[in-house]
């Protein structure tokens, strides 16, 4: 049996879908066990949290398994997967293996961290299996309202796909693109010639894109590294579509660790007095306020 098995994710299945998996998971195919599978979703985005399904079909678009996802409501970094199934036939064909995988994949690009399952006491495949996938056994926790009292609970970390690379002038246009979509925000006025300043040999400062795989989201430059004792950013921004995730702190931290590995001792920031988000931000990544006038700055000790 050598069929390619296909993963897909879905956050809402068709009519076609929800038959199939009440007749592959529960025998059945009546408008009971079809509302069954369509009720798992409906109840989570019905009170505003997030969820998806991951399916795997087989050459003949017939459904061979599938997993349920939903976000914690209370840890938006933390997510649940459960209702693994795979039918009899393409079981010990590292098909769960694939819909795992493809799960943790998804989660890594919406900036989860965190993956979280529940597993029958006896049930020792699925217990071997998340072991096998790099899943820990941890002290039970309940998670959002769901009944689950008895099993063991594993997790697993989602590895962050944000990277940051140099911004040189061959990355000019995805600043300018990032630049134009924050330019109100940042109160500056307009720079049109990122070539140059990318191209630009200066030891005080470094330019960085912060990418998404390989996707630019942010662009961040660090002044004063000529200083002795303190570096600052001197200008930070991220796509307008991927903001509120996470990738504004991610930027800081590394930011701070760049410049503790050059030996500096304080590292500082500002923004205009009415950025509440970037305020609340820096505050939040562990920064204090040292003068509040027409900006406020920041400054945090490393």
């Amino acid at each position: 049996m050598n069929e390619i098995c296909t993963i897909q994710i879905s956050k809402f299945l068709t009519h076609e879908l929800t038959k199939q998996i009440a007749l592959k998971q529960w025998k059945s195919s009546e408008q009971t066990w079809t509302n069954r599978s369509r009720q798992y979703i409906f109840d989570e985005l019905i009170n505003g949290n997030d969820c998806f399904g991951v399916i795997a079909t087989a050459s003949n678009n017939e459904i061979i398994g599938r997993i349920h996802c939903v976000k914690n409501k209370t840890n938006p970094y933390l997510w649940y997967y459960g209702e693994l199934f795979v039918i009899p036939e393409y079981r010990k064909m590292g098909i769960a293996k694939q819909m795992i995988s493809a799960t943790i994949n998804h989660l890594s690009e919406i900036g989860a961290k965190t993956l979280r399952c529940y597993v029958e006491p006896e049930n020792i495949p699925s217990r071997n299996l998340q072991i096998s996938m790099g899943f820990s056994e941890k002290d039970y926790e309940t998670f959002n309202n769901f009944i689950n009292e008895g099993e063991i609970m594993y997790e697993i970390g989602i590895p962050n796909c944000l990277t940051v690379i140099p911004a040189t002038a061959n990355e000019s246009y995805f600043v300018r693109v990032l630049f134009g979509q924050n330019r109100s925000e940042l109160n500056t006025d307009y720079i049109d010639e990122w070539e140059d300043i990318l191209s630009a040999i200066d030891p005080d400062e470094e330019h960085f894109l912060i990418c998404k795989g390989a996707m630019p989201v942010a662009y961040m430059k660090i002044n004063g590294l000529q200083n002795k004792n303190e570096a600052w950013i001197s200008m930070l921004f991220v796509a307008k579509e991927f903001q509120r995730q996470g990738i504004g702190t991610f930027a800081i931290h590394y930011a701070e660790q760049y410049v503790k590995e050059k030996n500096f001792d304080s590292i500082a920031i500002q923004t205009d007095t009415n950025n509440l988000a970037a305020k609340n931000c820096y505050l939040k990544c562990g920064y204090q306020i040292y003068e509040s006038s027409s900006k406020i700055k920041f400054r945090k000790t490393l």
